[in-house]
């Protein structure tokens, strides 16, 4: 797994740009993602895998 971005605020939103959360009722909702780059998927314990966002794609510059 290639660089990455997720939220530890418990939602485990992924994203392949950085950003912030977009989770409806995650408490980091609007917080920068954290940059991973983990190989295995599990983000080094610091959150589960989860959805991505499909909005992120298209970042917000």
């Amino acid at each position: 797994m290639e660089n990455h971005y997720i939220c530890t605020g418990g939602c485990m939103g992924v994203s392949d740009v950085a950003g912030e959360c977009q989770a409806s009722g995650c408490p980091k909702q609007g917080q920068p993602l954290e940059e991973c780059n983990c190989a295995d998927g599990e983000h080094g314990g610091m959150a589960g895998v989860g959805e991505s966002f499909p909005d992120s794609s298209e970042s917000e510059e």
